[in-house]
């Protein structure tokens, strides 16, 4: 029998990169561990590569780090009947996400600023369109949680994380949400010693890019390797019950959520955790 193909869909150039060589780190692990189970083919994530992959004839889609670019790509996988697996970004049902939930995100740096006695929230970000609906929606719940608006540096920055250094300015306390399984992380590690009194916290999904990736990844190769013929929603269902981690109904890893550490607290992800 002919072995199942599945579609990668991650980012091959531009910024988004760390988030591809994380995927295609644990897709060759899956290749190692279940040589058998299924084909991977590596799709650039491009517009249009929806439509690309479903012509294919592939099995499941895998992949995808652009929130944007997923919601106009999951019409097309929901009309050609394909599972689509997210490590790093939500979408909703049917698609299956092992991604941390924004909205706790958006709560979390509102409550690690009041816990820090932050009287004002300020919020430098990076232009990109989504840092810019995140940092709208974490002012408003700041407003909302009794915290002034103030312009200025800090004490939340929200960037991609190779930028972040770029974005810490003053001398109190900052609050970046990160992730440690990116390369990037360990460049990081002398960010919160370059001005007296500054202190970095890390906002950092309790599963790291590394361990989501992992666990998607594994749960599909063992299931294809368990019944070569699933498809559809045989298929999805079928990688629920082997993912590592419980999901939602909704999306999203149950219990899952965010904890705020001092930058040189986190541990980075190693290729063997």
């Amino acid at each position: 029998m002919e072995r199942p193909s599945i579609a990668v869909v991650t980012p091959l150039t531009g910024p988004r990169t760390a988030w591809g060589a994380v995927l295609l780190g644990e897709v060759d692990r899956a290749r190692a561990v279940c040589p058998d189970a299924a084909d991977w083919h590596v799709h650039d994530e491009t517009p249009g590569v929806a439509e690309d992959v479903a012509a294919a004839g592939h099995v499941a889609v895998v992949g995808h780090s652009d929130p944007l670019g997923i919601r106009r790509a999951l019409p097309v996988y929901r009309a050609a009947g394909l599972p689509c697996l997210l490590p790093f970004v939500s979408a909703g049902p049917p698609a299956l996400s092992w991604a941390p939930d924004e909205d706790a995100l958006v709560r979390t740096v509102v409550e690690a600023a009041a816990a820090l006695g932050a009287a004002e929230l300020s919020v430098a970000r990076d232009a990109g369109p989504e840092w810019a609906a995140l940092a709208l929606r974490v002012e408003a719940a700041a407003c909302r949680a009794g915290l002034a608006r103030h312009q200025g540096a800090g004490p939340a920055v929200l960037a991609p994380q190779h930028r972040l250094s770029e974005f810490l300015r003053g001398t109190g306390p900052v609050l970046v949400p990160l992730d440690c399984g990116l390369a990037s992380f360990e460049t990081l590690a002398g960010a919160s010693t370059g001005r007296t009194g500054h202190q970095v916290w890390a906002v950092h999904p309790q599963m790291c890019a590394v361990r989501r990736a992992r666990t998607a990844v594994a749960a599909l190769a063992q299931s294809l390797a368990a019944g070569p013929a699933l498809r559809g929603a045989s298929l999805a269902d079928a990688v629920r019950s082997h993912s590592g981690a419980l999901l939602t109904v909704g999306g999203g890893v149950l219990g899952d959520g965010w904890r705020v550490s001092r930058l040189g607290s986190v541990c980075p992800a190693r290729g063997g955790s």
